[in-house]
């Protein structure tokens, strides 16, 4: 069987493009069978940053194939870690749900970075909440992130 797929352009918060996606697999795309979540390859243009962003429901797990980058996990509004990764520093960073993160671009070719998210993406479950880098740091920002994480319950249902 082949399954095709499309690139899907990406934007930062401001509209700004940053470089594409592309689904590998996915549980929920009618073709793949024996895997539980989705795969997809991020490419981020030199000098560019995708996020900051969290997920209410999904894990992921990052790693750079190609290029260069940093990835910038927030676990509270003033504690934060930045882990390099690509150009042959291979590693998987693994993130939980409900964490604010984003890669950036360091290096001076396009970054090739494959995650692995469980659950797979659901259009009809609004669990992304997007935050300007220049508001990742106000208490504002994380009342709102608190807020959006606390609106999910277990089940990975919005709560009512």
């Amino acid at each position: 069987m082949i399954t095709s797929h499309r690139k899907i352009e990406t934007k930062d918060v401001d509209g700004k493009p940053n470089g594409w996606l592309l689904e590998i697999v996915s549980d929920r795309d009618d073709a793949t069978l024996h895997i539980h979540g989705q795969m997809y390859l991020t490419v981020a243009e030199p000098g560019t940053f995708k996020g900051f962003h969290l997920h209410a429901l999904a894990d992921y797990a990052v790693t750079c194939i190609r290029g260069k980058v940093e990835e910038i996990i927030y676990h509270s509004q003033r504690r934060k870690d930045v882990i390099e990764m690509g150009d042959g520093d291979f590693k998987t960073v693994h993130l939980p749900h409900g964490l604010p993160h984003g890669i950036r671009n360091i290096g001076s070719e396009p970054a090739y970075v494959l995650i692995y998210r469980w659950p797979s993406w659901d259009p009809n479950v609004k669990e992304q909440l997007d935050i300007a880098p220049a508001d990742i740091e106000k208490s504002e920002s994380w009342d709102r992130i608190n807020a959006f994480v606390a609106s999910f319950s277990t089940s990975g249902t919005p709560k009512k």
